[in-house]
């Protein structure tokens, strides 16, 4: 976004020809694949199976699969923004392209909103984590996020993607290792008796909102810093080899996870998977490495949100551009200790971000861009101007539409009848303007959705305009309830020391016990 504050880039700073800091190429696509596994995979995981049990096996199975295919659908067209303003280093700046300043600021905040909210989800999950290692003493929730604010500000001093693709695969290895520690010894676990499974929703409409939104929340990701990454890939055009990668990936761990935790303990399955691992060596191994894996997810989105007010290129090294984005991190920060301090229930929290900005982010903004391109097409306002269909000789238009041209190509069917003399090849695969300087991405031509994509886009954007709302609708509602009654803001958090576990046990034993004898006496006195 350094195109969009000029006036305070400082005079040394090396600028493209677009007024931006320039940004060094150096990610490849298998490692951008990692960084993308860091980000979405993990946090979202260890409440899954929660979810799953209050949608269900059938509906919990049909909103695993749907996310992760609507997510895949969504990155994708993500991508043919990208192939169409390869100088759109943000959703600011493209929406800005396809919408005006009034479209802009409204996708600029919705997608910093969720990059700030989701780094307060991450500060939870780093608090819950410190917890659990303190097993044996009752360490309260704002004291823990304090001490994981501390921890992470020198990690999200990292910058640059080139820097923290590394660690990215070091980050997913460490969510795999961590999943099947859990699973492993989750065998020697008894679940609670009480505890049982359904086929159908088992509770109200509220909370199987609330779960779709943790569904939402665990496999939508990709869309908030997808120009940025793309900004520092070594060859953007390889960019889709990414998904046939994660989305795969995501599937097997997400699923696999939700469905053998689910059919274990049934509806009782805590909201953070790691409070099941015994009070052992393996709670403090399984939680070291979940705690690294959030620092590396945390320091990822963080370099996305803070490069839209950063002064300097995110490879500059110079001691000026480490002042600078050190003070953007604490102010991220503290932010985030307020902020998941105020709603400190990990799984409410994450589905009402879910919910709220990751449906928008994937259901909403990307489908919209496409429709928006293609309704400038039709358009044709003669002021404008538009492209000459009896020669080759172009009349006029405005930069916009002219940026417009050309939006759709490799990403759907073309409208036959083009020639390749026209403008472009029958394909839209031509190019009207060349690359723009100092992008690997050429900028073909055609802009007009075939019928079936464009009336599948308008399908996408009716849904989205449902789906948002009502999903926010059921995690505020679940949300505010769990803050009047079991969290309220400041408080201590859940207790997850070894003797309020074991009490909570004994109650559930006690509590069955109770039940079993209610059952023999009803049947003693109908007998």
């Amino acid at each position: 976004m350094g195109s969009e504050k000029d006036p305070l880039i400082p005079k040394d700073v090396a600028l493209t020809d677009s007024g931006r800091p320039v940004v060094k190429r150096s990610v490849h696509w298998a490692l951008l694949s990692f960084l993308i596994l860091g980000e979405i995979a993990g946090q979202g995981v260890f409440a899954l199976p929660l979810h799953l049990g209050r949608l269900g096996w059938f509906a919990g199975t049909l909103t695993c699969f749907g996310t992760l295919a609507i997510n895949n659908i969504s990155l994708r067209i993500m991508y043919a923004t990208h192939t169409r303003f390869p100088e759109a280093k943000s959703q600011g700046e493209a929406a800005g392209i396809l919408f005006g300043p009034v479209g802009q600021g409204f996708i600029r905040a919705v997608v910093h909103l969720y990059l700030f909210t989701i780094q307060s989800a991450y500060l939870n999950s780093l608090g819950r984590t410190i917890m659990n290692e303190f097993y044996g003493t009752r360490v309260c929730l704002p004291l823990a996020t304090g001490i994981a604010s501390l921890i992470v500000f020198p990690f999200a001093q990292l910058r640059s993607y080139g820097d923290i693709t590394g660690i990215s695969i070091a980050s997913f290895a460490a969510v795999v290792a961590v999943v099947f520690l859990i699973v492993g010894r989750s065998r020697e676990v008894d679940p609670d008796p009480t505890s049982s499974t359904s086929f159908w929703p088992p509770l109200g409409i509220t909370d199987s909102l609330t779960s779709v939104g943790g569904f939402f929340f665990a496999s939508g990701g990709g869309q908030c810093a997808f120009f940025e990454y793309l900004s520092e890939m070594s060859r953007p055009e390889d960019y889709p080899k990414t998904l046939w990668l994660t989305t795969p990936a995501l599937f097997a761990l997400y699923y696999g996870t939700a469905a053998a935790m689910y059919a274990r303990f049934g509806d009782k399955v805590p909201g953070f998977l790691l409070d099941i691992l015994p009070f052992d060596a393996s709670r403090l191994v399984g939680n070291t490495l979940f705690f690294f894996h959030i620092i590396v997810s945390f320091v990822i989105l963080n370099s996305a949100l803070l490069r839209a007010y950063a002064r300097y290129s995110v490879t500059d090294s110079s001691n000026a551009a480490r002042r600078d984005w050190a003070g953007l991190s604490a102010i991220v920060v503290l932010g985030a200790y307020v902020l998941t301090n105020t709603v400190s229930l990990f799984e409410d929290l994450t589905a009402a971000i879910g919910s709220l900005f990751v449906s928008t982010t994937v259901l909403l903004i990307p489908p919209a861009y496409l429709y928006a391109a293609h309704w400038f097409k039709r358009r044709e306002d003669p002021e404008r101007g538009a492209i000459g269909r009896e020669n080759n000789t172009p009349v006029k238009r405005s930069p916009s539409l002219k940026k417009l041209g050309g939006f759709i190509g490799k990403f759907s069917p073309m409208k036959k009848g083009r020639k390749g003399g026209e403008g472009g090849d029958a394909g839209g695969g031509g190019s009207s303007g060349g690359s723009t300087p100092g992008e690997s991405t050429p900028r073909p031509t055609g802009f007009e959705v075939h019928w079936s994509v464009l009336w599948s886009l308008r399908v996408m954007l009716a849904v989205a305009v449902v789906a948002v709302p009502v999903l926010s609708w059921g995690s505020l509602v679940r949300l505010v309830q769990d803050m009047a009654t079991l969290a309220p803001p400041f408080s201590c958090g859940p207790c997850v020391t070894k003797e309020c576990i074991e009490n909570e046990r004994a109650e559930s034993a006690m509590a069955y016990l109770g039940l079993l004898e209610r059952r023999v006496r009803g049947a003693a006195l109908r007998g």
